[in-house]
């Protein structure tokens, strides 16, 4: 799910978060999980932080801990059946041995031979 809705389906109000640039490079987001900022849902130490983009009050860092980013999971931007193809090439390519487990068919032949 997106930023947002995981706000939302957290109960966060974008109010209460810290504003954030429109769109943050990666070392200013790795920057701020470094310092682990309490989780904006439950105020556990964040493990994981992202940008709402809210019309009332601009960017704002949404920071989760753990379990609240696992109740909320980003959305692929993929459909999932090309995102296991593209790792099954990113795997070949860096010599890595990969077997795919998946909730409807099971095993999966491994992704390199």
């Amino acid at each position: 799910m997106k930023s947002e809705e995981a706000a939302r389906k957290l109960g966060v109000e974008a109010a209460s978060l810290s504003p954030a640039p429109a769109a943050p490079r990666f070392a200013q987001t790795w920057a701020r999980m470094r310092q682990e900022p309490p989780c904006s849902a439950c105020g556990r130490p964040s493990r994981t932080s992202s940008v709402i983009h809210d019309p009332d009050y601009g960017s704002r860092w949404l920071d989760r801990c753990r379990e609240c980013f696992l109740a909320t999971p980003p959305t692929l931007r993929v459909p999932p059946g090309r995102f296991l193809e593209e790792l099954g090439e990113v795997a070949a390519e860096v010599g890595l041995r990969a077997v795919l487990y998946t909730d409807e068919d099971g095993w999966q032949d491994e992704l390199r031979e």
